[in-house]
C-alpha cells in the first residue's frame, strides 16, 4: 500500500480519513480553513494535505509528495507573516502565482500560515480569488479560531477544527521518537493535547529548564510585593518577549488549573504538572478551588486579549494586580 502524507500525523484521525476520502473520491474542496490551539498539528496536516493533493495529480505521485513535504515543490506556495503581518503586496504576489499554470501537475496548493495576521486589504485581495475559484488551486488558511478571519472568508472555506490529541496517542508518538517513558509521560502530559509542543519540548533539552524557572518565577510573584510584581510585567511586556510572554502565561494557567483539581478531595491525581505536585499540593492547601479557578481563568482572559493585540504592559499589569497574593512560606 502506498504510504500517505497523513501517515506521519500524530491523531486527528477523522480528519485525516475525510481529507483522504475527498482526495480518493475526487472532491477535494478548493477552499480549507485549519483551526485550533498552537502546536496542535495544523501545518502538519496543512503540509500532509498539500502533499497529497499535488501527489494526485501527478505523474509521479511519490516524487511529488517527496518535494511538497521537503517544502521545494514547485507547485506549492507557503504564506507566513512577516514584520507580524502578512500584508496585501504579498497576498497579491501568491494570487499572481496560482494564476500562472502549474509546473509539474496538475495543481498548484497555496498555504497562508496565520491568516489571522492578514492586513484587512491581504483578506480581501483572498476574498476574492476565494470567491472566482480555480478548479486547478487548492488554498489553505491556518488560523487560531473562525473568529481571526473575515466571515466571508470563512464561509467560502471547508473548516476543520482540530482538538486535542489525546494523551496516549502523543506519550506513544514521543516514546517512539526515543523518549524515556518517564519523560514521555511527563511532555504528553504538560502538552495539553499539542502534539507539535511536545516533539518541539522533545527536542530541546532546555525546555524543561525554562518551564522550571517560570514555575519558580511564579512562585516568587505569589509573595511578592505589588513593586516587585510590576517590575516583572514590565520586563516580560518587552517587545523582545512576546513568545516568552505567552508561554509564562501558558505555564501558569496550566498550575492555577491544578491548584483548583487540587483543592478538591481527591484532585491530586489529575494534575497535569506532575514534576510540580509538591508546590502544587502546597498551594492548594491555602487557597480554595474557586480563587484558584478564578486566578486560571484571569490568565487565560490575559492570553486572548494579547491574541487580540492588546497592549501587553495593560494586560501583564491587570494580570500581576488580581493574582492571589500569599505570605511568604
Amino acid at each position: 500500500m502506498t504510504a500517505s502524507a497523513f501517515d506521519a500525523i500524530i491523531g486527528h484521525a477523522w480528519a485525516k480519513r475525510q481529507l483522504a476520502s475527498a482526495i480518493a473520491e475526487g472532491r477535494l474542496a478548493q477552499s480549507h480553513l485549519f483551526t485550533g490551539p498552537t502546536g496542535v498539528g495544523k501545518a502538519t496536516l496543512a503540509r500532509a494535505l498539500a502533499a497529497e493533493a499535488l501527489a494526485g495529480r501527478a505523474k509521479d505521485p511519490a516524487r511529488a509528495r517527496s518535494l511538497a513535504l521537503a517544502g521545494k515543490h514547485p507547485d506549492l506556495s507557503w504564506l507566513a507573516p512577516d514584520e507580524g503581518s502578512i500584508k496585501v503586496e504579498t497576498a497579491r504576489e501568491l494570487l499572481h502565482s496560482l494564476s500562472l499554470s502549474p509546473v509539474e501537475g496538475g495543481a498548484r496548493v497555496a498555504v497562508i500560515d496565520d491568516a489571522h495576521e492578514m492586513t484587512e486589504s491581504a483578506k480581501n485581495a483572498i476574498l476574492k480569488t476565494l470567491e472566482e475559484p480555480n478548479p486547478s488551486v487548492v488554498i489553505i488558511l491556518i488560523a487560531p479560531n473562525v473568529d481571526g478571519v473575515l466571515p466571508t472568508i470563512a464561509s467560502r472555506c471547508q473548516i476543520l477544527n482540530l482538538r486535542p490529541v489525546p494523551r496516549v496517542e502523543i506519550e506513544t508518538a514521543l516514546t517512539r521518537r526515543g523518549a524515556s517513558p518517564e519523560r514521555a509521560a511527563l511532555l504528553a502530559r504538560l502538552s495539553r493535547g499539542r502534539p507539535g509542543w511536545a516533539i518541539t519540548a522533545l527536542a530541546d533539552e532546555d525546555a524543561l529548564a525554562v518551564r522550571a524557572q517560570r514555575m519558580r518565577d511564579l512562585m516568587f510573584l505569589l509573595s511578592a510585593s505589588r513593586t516587585e510584581r510590576l517590575i516583572y510585567a514590565e520586563k516580560l511586556s518587552r517587545a523582545d518577549a512576546e513568545e516568552a510572554r505567552m508561554a509564562a502565561l501558558e505555564t501558569w494557567q496550566s498550575f492555577w488549573r491544578d491548584v483548583a483539581r487540587a483543592s478538591v478531595v481527591g484532585g491530586a491525581g489529575s494534575v497535569r504538572n506532575s514534576d510540580v505536585l509538591s508546590d502544587i499540593a502546597g498551594i492548594a492547601g491555602r487557597v480554595d478551588a474557586a480563587t484558584a479557578y478564578a486566578a486560571a481563568c484571569g490568565v487565560r482572559e490575559a492570553m486572548q486579549r494579547l491574541q487580540q493585540n492588546a497592549r501587553p504592559q495593560l494586560v501583564l499589569d491587570a494580570v500581576m494586580l488580581t493574582m492571589p497574593r500569599l505570605a511568604a512560606a
